[in-house]
Parts: C-alpha cells; sequence; structure tokens
C-alpha cells in the first residue's frame, strides 16, 4: 500500500498540481527547494529530529515556529524522484502533522502553502452547508473572514487532506461553493512602488533610521505631482534615459547651442531623477514627485575646460527667465552655485539676481515660483553658503543631512553649507538617481538635497495650483521634521534641538539644520484645505487640477484657451459668476453637492460635466 501511494505521489507532481481560479485550473510547478512543515515543536527541537532532517537547513527568521510551520530548504537540489522520496518519508513519522509544498513562480522567490485556505459561500444562509462538507474531511472552520461575510478561512491540520491546493481543489470540485482560494503566502512588503531599486533611495524611505527620511509613500497617497513643470536649471540632463524620458516637458533650453552636453550630463541626470524619475515602470528608481514634468535648462555651468566665462552670469539669468516666460515653469531648481558667496559680500550679478527675482515675483501668472537652491558644499570650516542661494530671503535653500539625519559631510573638506539663510535640510548623502546611458548610480551633495524639496513643492502645487509661492515655502518650512543639528547619532530616533534656537515665522529654528527636515506627507495633508477659494483669479489658460479636502468654494473664474480646470472636493463645489469659454472645459468631482449659484456661463464648443 506505502509503495502505491509513493507511485501516485510521483506521478501528481509530475503531471504538475493544479487550482480553481475564476473557475479555472491554473497550473503549478512543485519547487523542489523548499518545503513547510507542520510539526510538534518539541519534536522539532529534539535529537530525534536531527536525523530526519539531515538533508535540510532550518530557516526561519526568528527562530520561531509562524503559524506553527518551519520552513526547510534542501542542502542541495533534488530530482522529482528524491523530492517525492524524501516528502514521503517525512510524512511517515507520526510527529509531523503535514509536509507542504512550494511552487514556483519564474524569476521570483518560490512561493509558500499552509494549512490553512479561504472559501467562498455562494450565499451567506450556506453556513450549515459548509459545515457538513468540513466534518466529512476533518476540516476545521477557523473564523469568517471580517468584513467579508461569505468568505471563510478553513484549516487542513487535522485533515487527511494533504495541502492547501487540495483543499481548495476538493471544495470547489463540490459544486456547492463559490469560490475558493489557497491562501498562497505572498511575500507583501509596505514598498509603495515597483521601481526595483526603490529599498536603496534612503531619503524617501529610510529603513536603517525609520522617519530620517521625507515620507513620500504616504504623500503619494495623496498626490504624485501630476501637472506641475520643474525647470533642472543644470549642466544638462541625458535626454534619452529610460526612466526619465516619459517625463521630460516637450520644451527644453540650451544656453550654448554649439556646446556639447554629453560629457557633463551625469549631474545634472542625477537631479533630474531625484525630482521625477517615473514610477512603477519597473526600472531603477523613482522621483519625488514622480508624475511632474522636467524643463531641462541646460548651461555649461563653469566652463567646459574650467574656464569661468565672463559671460555665465547672463546665460544663467537667460535660463532662468525662460523657464517660467516661455516653458510654464512652476517650480526651478538649483543645484549650483559660488562657493566665495560668505567670503567676499561685495561681489554680485544684479543680471543673475534680476532674473531670479523676477521668477520669484512674476511666475506662474503672477503667483511666483518656488526657487530652490542648494546651498553647497563648503560649510567644513564655518557658515558658508553659496552665492545666490543666499542673496534673498525668498530663496528656499536647502542644506543636506546623512542617513542618520546628522548635518552631511562629504570628506575631509567639504560638508552640507549653513548659515543665517539656511531654511531647510533634505537627504543629500550616498543618494541613488538616474545617470546618462540608462544607468542609476550614487551621488552626494547639497545638489542632490534641493532636488528632494523641490519634488516637495510639485506635490504641494499639485493639490491647490492656486497658491502663491511664499504660501509654498511656508508650507513646507513649517511642517519640516525637527532634528538635531548635531554631527552625531547619540538619539537616531528622537533627534531634537538643544541649542541656537532662534525666533523664526515658521516655528524652531537652528543655522545648522533651519527648521529641519522637509517631510512630503505633512506637506501635503497642510496643503489639502478643509475649505479651497478660487475667486478673482485670472484667467485659467491651461490644464489646472485643484484638490480640498473639503468644500470648494469659485467665484469669478474664466476658464479660456482650451484649457481643462478640474476640481476634486471631498465636500460640496459651489460655483458662482465663472464661464467656461470655447473650447475650454469645467469637470467638478466632488463627494458632497455640486451647487450652481448664479451667473454660470458654458459656451457653445465648451465643455462642462459634474461626476
Amino acid at each position: 500500500m506505502l509503495g502505491l501511494l509513493f507511485f501516485l505521489s510521483i506521478v501528481s507532481l509530475n503531471a504538475q498540481m493544479s487550482y480553481y481560479y475564476k473557475g479555472k485550473k491554473v497550473n503549478l510547478i512543485v519547487d523542489r527547494n523548499y518545503i513547510h512543515i507542520i510539526a510538534d515543536e518539541k519534536f522539532i527541537k529534539s535529537s530525534n529530529s536531527r536525523q530526519l532532517f539531515q538533508k535540510f537547513n532550518m530557516e526561519q527568521d526568528d527562530n520561531e515556529p509562524i503559524h506553527g510551520m518551519i520552513k526547510l530548504r534542501f542542502k542541495s537540489t533534488t530530482t522529482m524522484q528524491e523530492y517525492s522520496k524524501i516528502t514521503e518519508s517525512l510524512k511517515e513519522n507520526r510527529q509531523i502533522k503535514h509536509v507542504l509544498p512550494f511552487f514556483e513562480r519564474g524569476d521570483a522567490p518560490p512561493i509558500g502553502t499552509s494549512d490553512i485556505f479561504y472559501l467562498k459561500l455562494k450565499e451567506i444562509k450556506d453556513t450549515l452547508l459548509l459545515r457538513k462538507t468540513a466534518e466529512k474531511q476533518s476540516v476545521q472552520i477557523v473564523k469568517q473572514i471580517p468584513y467579508m461575510p461569505q468568505w471563510y478561512i478553513l484549516s487542513i491540520r487535522n485533515s487527511t487532506l494533504s495541502s492547501s491546493v487540495d483543499a481548495t481543489n476538493y471544495f470547489y470540485e463540490t459544486g456547492l461553493f463559490d469560490d475558493v482560494d489557497p491562501a498562497f503566502m505572498f511575500n507583501f512588503r509596505p514598498n509603495c512602488t515597483n521601481d526595483p531599486r526603490f529599498d536603496e533611495l534612503w531619503g524617501l524611505k529610510n529603513d536603517l533610521y525609520p522617519g530620517i527620511d521625507i515620507d513620500v509613500c504616504n504623500a503619494w497617497t495623496m498626490t504624485r505631482g501630476a501637472g506641475m513643470n520643474v525647470a533642472v536649471v543644470d549642466q544638462g540632463i541625458d535626454p534619452n534615459h529610460n526612466d526619465l524620458e516619459a517625463n521630460f516637458h516637450s520644451l527644453s533650453f540650451n544656453t550654448q547651442s554649439n556646446y556639447s552636453y554629453y560629457s557633463s550630463l551625469a549631474h545634472g541626470t542625477h537631479v533630474a531623477g531625484i525630482v521625477a524619475a517615473v514610477k512603477d515602470n519597473n526600472l531603477q528608481v523613482v522621483g519625488v514627485a514622480p508624475e511632474s514634468q522636467i524643463i531641462r535648462v541646460s548651461n555649461d555651468l563653469g566652463g567646459s575646460s574650467g574656464f569661468v566665462r565672463p559671460e555665465i552670469s547672463a546665460e544663467l539669468a537667460s535660463g532662468i527667465s525662460w523657464a517660467w516666460n516661455t516653458a510654464g515653469a512652476d517650480i526651478i531648481t538649483n543645484s549650483w552655485g559660488d562657493q566665495g558667496g560668505n567670503f567676499y559680500n561685495d561681489f554680485y550679478s544684479s543680471t543673475l539676481e534680476n532674473a531670479i527675482i523676477n521668477a520669484m515675483t512674476q511666475g506662474r501668472n503672477g503667483k511666483g515660483c518656488v526657487m530652490v537652491f542648494a546651498t553647497g558644499n563648503y560649510g567644513a570650516f564655518g557658515p558658508v553658503m553659496d552665492y545666490p542661494a543666499n542673496f534673498h530671503d525668498d530663496i528656499l535653500t536647502v542644506g543636506s543631512i546623512d542617513s542618520n539625519g546628522i548635518r552631511s559631510c562629504f570628506d575631509a573638506y567639504k560638508a552640507s553649507g549653513y548659515g543665517t539663510k539656511l531654511d531647510v535640510v533634505a537627504p543629500g548623502s550616498n543618494i541613488l538617481s538616474t545617470i546618462p546611458s540608462n544607468g542609476a548610480g550614487y551621488m552626494g551633495g547639497t545638489s542632490m538635497a534641493a532636488p528632494h524639496v523641490a519634488g516637495i513643492a510639485a506635490l504641494i502645487l499639485s493639490i491647490n495650483p492656486f497658491l502663491y509661492g511664499y504660501e509654498v515655502r511656508n508650507i513646507i518650512e513649517s511642517t519640516c521634521q525637527k532634528i538635531n543639528q548635531h554631527n552625531s547619532i547619540s538619539n537616531p530616533s528622537g533627534y531634537i534641538y538643544t541649542d541656537n534656537i532662534y525666533g523664526r515665522p515658521n516655528g524652531e529654528w537652528n543655522d545648522e539644520v533651519g527648521y529641519g527636515l522637509v517631510n512630503a506627507y505633512a506637506a501635503v495633508q497642510t496643503t489639502c484645505p478643509t475649505i479651497l477659494y478660487i475667486i478673482n483669479e485670472p484667467p485659467i489658460t491651461s490644464n489646472t487640477t485643484a484638490t480640498s479636502c473639503g468644500d470648494i468654494n469659485v467665484q469669478y473664474v474664466t476658464v479660456t484657451n482650451g484649457a481643462t480646470l478640474t476640481l476634486n472636493a471631498a465636500g460640496d463645489i459651489n460655483v458662482q459668476n465663472v464661464k467656461v469659454q470655447n473650447g475650454a472645459k469645467l469637470i467638478l468631482d466632488a463627494v458632497g453637492e455640486v451647487n450652481i449659484i448664479s451667473d454660470f456661463e458654458v459656451e457653445l464648443g465648451s465643455g462642462f460635466e459634474i461626476k
């Protein structure tokens, strides 16, 4: 009889196993490297088990059985016949209740099974039918799945059914039940993207020092930056990078048309990836605002041969001015500057400063672009910040921290710039991002910190594009996480300011880490208002989306130039004195009510939709 069972087992495994999914059979291939066993815990730890388990390595993360199971890995790859013979010998031992298979799934790790499975009743009243069928096979009804009244968890622990797959097949083939599920043991992880190197992006999610990151995964549940344009003023960006190309703005600007940027693309490509590398494309990395668009503003910073050209300030000024005037930049991020900013303060570029001020005051139809600058890397010997980052209070200046949460020290001579003009800090040490030729690599510097903040600004404005630039800066500064300004890691889980505290408009501040570590989630939560007022706005001339966690009140607004204005409200939307011109469109999406109060004009050829 035993020989017959052994023969049938080999036949079954060679013929593949299968289970029912949506009424159809799905073939499974047994993985011959792992098994789960359910056995008495004392037996597992006893000397009697040593000989029985001599062909296995025991794998258990915490050395304690999970759900009463032990995971065993074969010490060497087995043939199907060897696998069958060994598993059958384990089943003969009375102290081992079940030997449960793993199944192959391509390049991914094999997936395991346990003694439980799930079953769905055809009707809620079929519980008596379930009980009678389960009793026939000594299957235990564990419990009803909470909030899913027709689904139940069952166990084969005391049954003659050999696996959860066999059990689901038996129950489904009776024709008495609506659906079954073998309860495959998926290795679900809390990652919020499928980009394969996300685990290395400590600035977005820090597993070693939890909380010392910008908390972007939670922010992505609210927004990913759609509709925002971020100008990256740098040495050029690889135009064909497969993790960036989909997010490039249609317009780009080179300050020198005859300059070959390819030799200098690494820095700008790295910065651009931090801002907006594409999300969920199974490629490399992801940016902070992965649905925003990158405007490429390329310049031969400092000269390709190291020679400082006299026209450099004018070229940068031209690029910044083009970004908001022509390409419609919402945010302009700058990871460059002159380290002499703190050493000779009597030297300035009026041309460059004028371009920056114009962007901050006239950009975004008068609401002002958010201007982000890196503080520079010369803070090793004192409070030094680069110029022009330090020339105007409305510039959002960004220093760097490392993964421990301390101000970055890049080498013996370089550290994150700091001083009285510092606003915030962001991850900047050992940052992974895109590099030319479809690659990804590590760089460090305040150059890497600034684009983290530019990405957060894009997330904020994608929720409420009607904010002024200074309001975006206030949100970012006031929602920072307070961290320790000292170069020590004595308290990695609870950094607080201990001295050098000065009064500033947006909370506690000090000269080494500013208002603290930027926090994307806290920022976007603050951005989503209880009531959003859109009143007396300039004509909406480009596609615009605004979101409110409560009501939206719209008054004296015109949508024109073929633009679409989309309003999303968790509460009501109230519309008054609104005009939608020919070719334009208004979309109102409210969880509550849409109230058209008065003077609502929709011209012929325009669009209007209430969702």
